[in-house]
């Protein structure tokens, strides 16, 4: 009778690990740095079973694959570019769970994501690895190259060139020149002949307002730079928050950026909106994104909220 009774628990365990199906899979097994892929996780199960999932927030850890082909004990991180979501889909006699993560690596290289683990009722699942090969756009004649700027990005030393400098950062030194132009008018025609006043020196949010409004007036898109548009937008919104917040932003990736910003009291909200313009610029830069006049005036939009809503009150004529 006992062995009956052990025959019978072996087969409905059994059973219910049969029940469950796990899949998992990438939208892309392959990707350019900084291209957004989807990681997908699935599970069927019965109708009335309780479906547990613990999602990650900010990271992806996954180990690289060495030349022969084994797992090294180091690895990197997958940023998670947007909130996990879930949900789940009902069929006849069972429902679906479906868990997704958009994701993205910033390093090339071949790697393996490790199977996360899913609790269904109180018995615990692991989803199988997943291999994702990440690297660099290969370079195109006549098309310049930017690096991505992290900390470790090696600088060849040369020596400083003026005639060179200027060349290579044309556009940015000429969107200056206008804005301070631009202001220079705009106070004379403010100011009558017969009255004096004491200069007030223009704050870091109207240095600010005025780039972007000048590199927006620049139209750089229609002369077919826009990857050179949005790394302007980018150096503009990270060096008006590295002056707020006596931080340095300029050779922080959007994931280091963010932890910066939080850790100066920014709100959840604002980071996000922050990263968000990051991540755009990084697309356009890294990924050839190509969105279109509407996206790319949102976006600017949006720049300008940021030093709107995270600039100090400013009054004028206090004493």
């Amino acid at each position: 009778m006992i062995r009956y009774l052990t025959y019978l628990f072996a087969l409905f365990c059994s059973l219910s690990v049969a029940s469950q199906k796990l899949d998992q899979k990438l939208s892309e097994s392959q990707l350019v740095i900084g291209q957004p892929i989807i990681l997908t996780y699935s599970v069927v199960t019965a109708k009335n079973d309780t479906v547990l999932f613990k999602e990650k927030n900010d990271i992806i850890k996954v180990r690289s694959i060495t030349k022969t082909g084994d797992l090294s004990s180091d690895g990197i991180e997958f940023e998670i570019l947007h909130p996990f979501v879930d949900t789940f889909i009902f069929h006849t006699n069972s429902k679906e769970w479906v868990g997704k993560y958009t994701i993205t690596a910033w390093d090339s290289g071949m790697f393996v994501i490790p199977g996360e683990t899913i609790i269904v009722n109180d018995s615990t699942y692991h989803f199988e690895d997943l291999a994702v090969i990440s690297y660099l756009v290969d370079p195109i004649d006549g098309v310049d190259i930017y690096d991505i700027k992290e900390n470790f990005a090696e600088i060849p030393e040369k020596p400083f060139s003026i005639t060179e400098f200027i060349t290579e950062n044309w556009w940015w030194l000429l969107i200056i020149l206008f804005a301070t132009i631009a202001f220079i008018g705009y106070r004379r025609r403010n100011k009558g002949e017969d009255y004096e006043e004491e200069e007030r020196p223009i704050s870091l949010k109207e240095r600010t307002l005025l780039a972007i409004d000048s590199l927006e007036s620049a139209k750089l898109w229609e002369k077919e730079q826009l990857k050179e548009h949005f790394i302007e937008l980018s150096f503009i919104l990270r060096s008006y928050l590295a002056s707020r917040y006596d931080i340095s932003l300029l050779e922080k990736t959007t994931y280091e950026t963010k932890i910066l910003l939080t850790q100066k009291g920014l709100n959840e909200e604002t980071v996000n909106a922050i990263a968000r313009i990051l991540s755009e610029s990084d697309m356009v830069k890294f990924a050839k994104s190509k969105p279109d006049l509407v996206a790319i005036l949102r976006v600017s939009t949006l720049a300008k909220q940021i030093v709107a809503e995270t600039s100090p009150l400013e009054f004028d004529n206090v004493e």
